[in-house]
């Protein structure tokens, strides 16, 4: 079965736990688990945590991206993922969580580019020198102007998950280009802080941007039956908004505490089966890998 999945703190959680394999660990997300999803196609965010500033935040960076490439050059089930996937396993995009990494310096955002990453979260939960995440106040700055449209002229994704409102909303009227939620639900089907509004819900439908399902149970508004039930409840509500050109899976895994039926990789046959019962074959792929790999494709990103 075919996968595209926005979003996994997988990186940070193996380099911190002695630099364990992705190809087998017991973290929630390994290439060996993911075995039957083909093509599979993850990305990996290097999560630069709110107390990070400047060159700190940037070292840290170094250290997760310095990691994934030992691993890319170790393991054959792993490659980058360039626009096709014509081997077997996983095709990694890689971004960064967390806009501190540019420790308010522009270049940085061509240093990125380099290294291979292709999108930005602007934020954390917190402030930086860009904008204000979902637990502050103030929109983006003088700086995060700056880097919004370098970023764009860059040609790398924006992505607005965790920007409290008043920096979605001036993310929303600076671009240019579509725009990417890796990892945030409905706040009407959920009320968390972190979830979207159904504004914001249409702006990015209409930017022709992403939304990626967030498995954390706290998104979710987890019902007695199971993360998947809850999941299906924001689909829905998606629906009614004309979004089955724009949902996608941005799981989240090893970022967050998971519902039971949605634990680890090997949860997702079990959620296609089910979203397959309820929504049918068409729109199942569109959320579980084709509306993402079209959204990729059309960026001209690789």
């Amino acid at each position: 079965m075919s996968f595209f999945d926005l979003h996994c703190d997988t990186v940070y959680e193996a380099m911190l736990q002695q630099n364990i394999s992705l190809q087998k660990n017991s973290l929630a997300l390994d290439l060996q688990r993911g075995t039957p999803l083909s093509p599979w196609i993850q990305t990996f965010a290097f999560w630069i945590p709110d107390d990070y500033r400047c060159e700190d935040a940037y070292s840290l960076f170094q250290k997760q991206y310095q990691y994934f490439t030992r691993q890319l050059e170790t393991l054959e089930d792993l490659h980058l993922y360039c626009g096709k996937t014509d081997q077997k396993g996983c095709y990694a995009i890689l971004s960064v969580e967390g806009g501190a990494v540019l420790g308010g310096k522009l270049a940085r955002i061509n240093d990125l580019k380099q290294a291979g990453i292709r999108m930005l979260t602007l934020c954390w939960n917190g402030a930086n020198e860009i904008a204000s995440g979902a637990d502050a106040t103030g929109g983006l700055t003088t700086f995060g102007r700056q880097a919004v449209f370098k970023l764009e002229q860059s040609n790398v994704i924006i992505d607005v998950s965790h920007l409290n409102e008043e920096s979605f909303w001036d993310v929303a009227r600076l671009v240019s280009q579509p725009f990417i939620a890796t990892h945030s639900n409905a706040y009407s089907v959920c009320p968390h802080r972190r979830n979207l509004k159904t504004d914001q819900i249409k702006v990015i439908r209409e930017a022709g941007g992403l939304i990626g399902l967030n498995f954390y149970k706290e998104f979710l508004g987890e019902t007695s039956n199971g993360g998947i039930d809850a999941l299906i409840r924001h689909i829905d509500f998606f629906l009614q908004l004309h979004c089955e050109d724009v949902l996608a899976i941005g799981s989240d895994f090893d970022g967050a505490e998971m519902p039971e039926d949605l634990m680890d990789i090997t949860s997702i046959p079990t959620l296609r089966q089910t979203l397959l019962s309820h929504f049918g074959v068409e729109l199942t792929e569109k959320i579980l890998f084709q509306n993402a790999q079209s959204f990729f494709r059309h960026q001209d990103l690789f």
